[in-house]
């Protein structure tokens, strides 16, 4: 196996990932916001041909696809995380990110090889990006 990263000719798609993150504020409300984590990813999206479930949090999901990005670009370690939203606008395809393999060479000595496996599962629906940068919601603990 070769410790190169993947050439940009198998990088046949740009992939936008937007991620969910949940704080509590100081009276004890969720606030949920939106982000744009990274915009025109270079990628591979494959569908995926066996059936393999996960289980996250009591619900089964079924793997329906899978994206191989390079880890590292222009010296930055890209960090994908479980939830994230996966947007392909030429497509219109949208996923949800199951999990994620990183993959690494065996010499300690080669930092920026390799690359990250995302476990997908697609989902129906349309998703307006421009208000994933500003949309926040409210939800009070009983």
């Amino acid at each position: 196996m070769s410790i190169r990263k993947i050439p940009s000719r198998y990088l046949t798609t740009k992939l936008y990932i937007f991620r969910q993150e949940t704080t509590i504020d100081e009276i004890g409300d969720f606030d949920v916001v939106k982000s744009l984590a990274y915009a025109e990813l270079e990628a591979s999206v494959q569908p995926q041909t066996t059936d393999i479930d996960y289980d996250i949090q009591g619900i089964v999901h079924r793997q329906t696809h899978a994206a191989y990005i390079n880890r590292v670009e222009s010296g930055t370690v890209r960090e994908i995380k479980p939830t994230d939203l996966i947007i392909d606008m030429e497509t219109g395809l949208n996923w949800m990110v199951l999990g994620i393999q990183v993959l690494q060479a065996g010499q300690q000595s080669v930092t920026d090889s390799h690359h990250i496996k995302i476990i997908l599962k697609q989902t129906t629906g349309y998703y307006d990006t421009t208000k994933f940068k500003t949309v926040t919601s409210k939800g009070k603990i009983i």
